[in-house]
C-alpha cells in the first residue's frame, strides 16, 4: 500500500509475522487463553480515505452480486439479504472527514482531556509499538461478530469480556485496569479493516446497531469546539449504509446499542 507518507508499505510476510509472535509470546499465549485467537492486519498507513473509498466500493459490489447479509451470530443461521442505500452506502460526519489523517485526531490517548498523551497519525505509523511491521498493525480480536448484552460477557483467563453498554470513558478506564492488560482500544482504520474483511469472506455486514452492535472507536480522540469526542463506526439497516460519525466521550444516550471491541497489539 501507498501510506499517509507517500512511501510504499508491503503486506507483513509469513516470516514478520512469525518473528513478531516470537518476540510477543507471552502475552500472546496470555490472551489467547482470554479469547484473542483471530490475526488482525490493519494498513494504519493507508489513508482513512482512501480505506472508506474500499469499504464503498466493497459495498456497491456484493449488493449487485446480490451477496450481502446480516450479521449471523452462528454459521448455522439463515442468511438474511439487507438492502444497501442506492445514493450512498457510507454516510461520513463532514467534522471527522476533515480532521481524518490530520494531526488533530489523536491516536491511542490515555485520556479524553487535552492530557491525552496520544500521538498523530504518522507519529503511530513511525512507531514499533503500535506497527510491528513498518504502516501495518499486527493485533489479536477475539474471534466473536456481536459483543455481549451486560451481564452476559464470559470471563476467560482471568478477564470479562467488555459488554455493551458503558460510554467511551468509561470504556478507557476498564482497559487501563490489570486484566486487559495490552489493549488498546480499535480505531476506524480497524473498524473499516474488518469491515472490509468479514464483508468479503462471509457476504454479510459488521456492526449492525440493530443488533446493539455499533462500535465505539476508542484509539482515537478529537477536540471539536463544543466537545471531546471519539469516531464511532456502525451498519445501519433501516436507511442500508455504513455510518461514520462522532460522538461525545461521555455519551450514556447510545449505550444500549454501542460497544466495544478491544485489540491486542504486537509491538517489538
Amino acid at each position: 500500500m501507498i501510506g499517509i507518507d507517500g512511501k510504499e508499505y508491503p503486506v507483513p510476510t509469513h516470516e514478520q509475522l512469525q518473528e513478531v509472535f516470537a518476540r510477543n509470546k507471552e502475552l500472546v499465549d496470555r490472551k489467547m487463553r482470554q479469547g484473542f485467537t483471530q490475526l488482525q492486519l490493519t494498513p494504519i498507513a493507508m489513508p482513512a480515505s482512501r480505506l472508506i473509498g474500499l469499504m464503498r466500493s466493497a459495498i456497491v459490489r456484493h449488493a449487485a452480486e446480490g451477496l450481502i447479509y446480516q450479521t449471523r451470530r452462528s454459521p448455522s443461521d439463515p442468511l438474511v439479504p439487507v438492502r444497501v442505500n442506492a445514493e450512498k452506502q457510507v454516510w461520513l460526519w463532514d467534522t471527522l472527514e476533515q480532521a481524518l489523517d490530520g494531526d488533530d485526531l489523536v491516536y491511542f490517548p490515555q485520556e479524553y482531556s487535552s492530557n491525552h498523551r496520544g500521538q498523530t497519525k504518522l507519529e503511530v505509523v513511525n512507531s514499533r509499538r503500535i506497527c510491528a511491521v513498518p504502516g501495518w498493525s499486527v493485533g489479536l480480536v477475539e474471534d466473536s461478530r456481536i459483543m455481549p448484552e451486560q451481564g452476559q460477557g464470559k470471563t476467560l483467563g482471568g478477564r470479562r469480556q467488555l459488554e455493551v453498554g458503558h460510554s467511551p470513558r468509561e470504556y478507557l478506564q476498564t482497559l487501563q485496569t490489570e486484566a486487559y492488560e495490552g489493549e488498546t482500544g480499535q480505531i476506524l482504520e480497524d473498524f473499516i479493516t474488518d469491515f472490509l474483511t468479514h464483508l468479503e469472506t462471509t457476504n454479510e455486514v459488521s456492526s449492525d446497531v440493530k443488533d446493539h452492535n455499533a462500535l465505539w472507536c476508542l484509539g482515537q480522540y478529537l477536540r471539536i469546539s463544543y466537545a471531546e469526542v471519539v469516531p464511532t463506526g456502525r451498519w445501519v439497516r433501516d436507511v442500508g449504509r455504513v455510518r461514520l460519525d462522532m460522538h461525545r466521550t461521555g455519551n450514556k444516550v447510545c449505550t444500549k446499542n454501542w460497544g466495544v471491541s478491544s485489540t491486542v497489539r504486537l509491538g517489538t
